[in-house]
């Protein structure tokens, strides 16, 4: 799950009295989240059910929104699996978490900026900005026109969703003729969807 709804999850749950949270829980070390588990907020009203478990984070299903939670943020109660935040907390988190990584995409991308593949080759810098369209000039001189939604802001660095030798495979494959479009649009704060590259601007 993205790092930034990691933290402003976390952040949201200090809205919950830790008195209040800590009376009737058990030793959150003993809970062991399972995927499909329901999970609770602290008043016992259901948040979202646990759709994935990898790597110490847990991923919470709302309904609304998905959130990465460590494991060390649930406590096992009566009711069972449970978090110190409801699901309205939660969805705003998630929301508030979405707006504040578009805003920071946004303002990292200006003219003069890097664009990394996903490997962490710098790719070359945008030279124009029109629009939803980002002009890119590579590194041996070519240009290339990406959308904005093609990008995604990883480690505070304007990323493409695809490695520097799918890039330039893309590219070369597009030279011919302008390529189509329509790549989905990369969830905030990843790497963006492997997009069709145009070249000319």
């Amino acid at each position: 799950m993205k790092k930034s709804l990691i933290a402003a999850a976390i952040a949201a749950a200090s809205l919950v009295p830790a008195a209040a949270w800590a009376q009737e829980a058990t030793a959150s070390a003993s809970v062991a989240p399972t995927v499909g588990a329901k999970v609770y907020g602290p008043e016992g009203n259901e948040v979202g059910t646990v759709e994935a478990v990898q790597g110490g984070v847990v991923t919470i299903n709302t309904g609304t929104a998905r959130a990465g939670l460590p494991t060390s943020a649930f406590a096992m109660r009566e009711k069972g699996l449970t978090i110190g935040m409801t699901k309205a907390q939660l969805d705003a988190a998630v929301s508030g978490a979405a707006a504040e990584t578009a805003g920071a995409k946004d303002a990292a991308m200006v003219v003069d900026a890097p664009i990394k593949s996903s490997d962490g080759v710098v790719l070359g810098t945008i030279s124009k900005i029109e629009g939803d369209d980002v002009t890119v000039e590579l590194t041996d001189g070519a240009a290339v026109a990406l959308k904005k939604s093609y990008l995604g802001l990883v480690n505070n660095e304007l990323t493409l969703g695809m490695t520097a030798a799918a890039f330039a495979e893309q590219t070369q494959a597009s030279a011919p003729a302008q390529a189509s479009t329509d790549a989905a649009a990369p969830a905030d704060g990843e790497a963006a969807a492997t997009p069709p590259a145009s070249t000319g601007e």
